[in-house]
């Protein structure tokens, strides 16, 4: 494919010569191709026009069903194919969520820093967004019930809490099983609905994954979001979604469901295809074993070539590592010279309702070893030269 032809297909088109460390996204070479072509054939065998009908509100029953018995073999949570909404992916059901669960003027938390495109989706509402401390071990629930104090000696309270608990974005982090127990009873004390973005679930490479929040407590607000972009593929634009009854309930009548059905009606057939048989799990295992080499790939050369006063902890899972730069280097300010060294990053700054400047986040899944290793070095020297 040309340059021209990839800006017309793609989202985000490399720079040559680049490192471009920026992108969150599944290296193309990882991308599935011949299993979606042959799952796009069988779903067309299997159900016919229906799959490129108007889709059920809830999404064809096939994926439902699949990924609820998914869920009860790997999660050990029993539940029924009539629990699980199809969705368009996460950042459609973020926006649905938005839509449907907040009115103007509403509070809606989130962890600071949190996901940078999260944030912008939020500022397309008008919504009054509060972060939380966000550390090592995930959201500061003290931090929140605090929050919350305030707000309601101010007469005000808070709609909606977005956190992403499991292989965090920016920082890699897991919110302790401890902090997971207290947020999920403290939202079931405050009534306050919960946006688990549950994005990375798949991609662990140390033990396994903790628990999702939702499943600590069905009768907590918690509505959980899981998605195949980063598992699968990004392109299909399929998730889905659990949740309490009524919860779901309003997910699923919203305007836009009611108008057009299942938002990814052919895409959502094709995953149910691709989850029929072991292709699937052989694909993550595959995608596992890929980013494990090239995390410990980046974390080697970083810990190699960083100068003194850069730190960060090497995640368990996902697709990031979280930056701690030098004192008194600014993210913002070291971008230009670690863009004329060709690597390229986000500053902290983007995802942080007030200032991580300091920070910046480091994405390993686009490139392999080789490439990371140069990245680290390039970026290593641009620091150097801030200093």
């Amino acid at each position: 494919m040309s340059g021209d032809e990839a800006q017309s297909f793609t989202q985000n088109v490399l720079r040559p010569g680049f490192v471009e460390l920026a992108y969150g996204e599944p290296d193309p070479g990882l991308l599935p191709v011949e299993d979606v072509r042959r799952a796009a054939a069988a779903a067309l065998d299997r159900f016919g026009p229906a799959a490129i009908a108007y889709g059920s509100s809830e999404g064809p029953h096939a994926l439902r069903a699949a990924l609820a018995e998914r869920i009860a073999a790997h999660e050990g949570v029993p539940l029924s194919a009539d629990e699980v909404i199809v969705t368009g992916g996460n950042s459609q059901a973020l926006e649905q969520a938005l839509t449907v669960f907040t009115a103007p003027g509403d509070v809606v938390l989130v962890e600071d820093p949190t996901y940078n495109l999260a944030l912008l989706t939020m500022r397309d509402h008008p919504v009054d967004v509060v972060g939380v401390r966000h550390d090592g071990e995930g959201l500061d629930v003290e931090a929140l019930t605090a929050i919350l104090d305030a707000l309601r000696a101010d007469g005000r309270g808070a709609r909606l809490l977005y956190t992403i608990p499991t292989f965090h974005n920016p920082t890699g982090a897991c919110l302790s099983h401890e902090r997971r127990v207290q947020l999920a009873a403290l939202a079931r004390r405050e009534d306050l609905t919960v946006i688990e973005d549950d994005v990375y679930r798949e991609l662990v490479y140390d033990g396994e994954a903790p628990v999702s929040l939702w499943s600590l407590d069905h009768e907590s607000p918690v509505l959980r979001l899981g998605t195949f972009s980063k598992s699968l593929t990004p392109g299909l634009r399929v998730g889905w979604v659990t949740g309490r009854a009524d919860l779901r309930q309003r997910f699923a009548t919203a305007g836009m469901i009611e108008s057009g059905g299942c938002p990814s009606q052919f895409a959502a057939a094709v995953a149910a295809a691709l989850l029929d048989g072991d292709g699937y799990d052989r694909h993550i295992t595959a995608l596992r074993a890929a980013y494990a080499s090239r995390r410990h790939a980046l974390v080697a050369a970083l810990r190699e070539y960083l100068p003194a006063g850069c730190g960060f902890a090497e995640p368990a899972g996902g697709y990031f590592v979280w930056l701690r730069l030098s004192q008194g280097v600014s993210a913002t300010a070291l971008l230009p010279h670690a863009e004329r060294h060709r690597v390229s990053f986000i500053p902290g700054c983007r995802f942080s309702t007030a200032d991580a400047d300091d920070h910046v986040r480091l994405a390993f899944s686009l490139y392999d070893e080789g490439a990371l290793a140069e990245g680290a070095r390039r970026l290593a020297t641009a620091v150097a030269a801030c200093l």
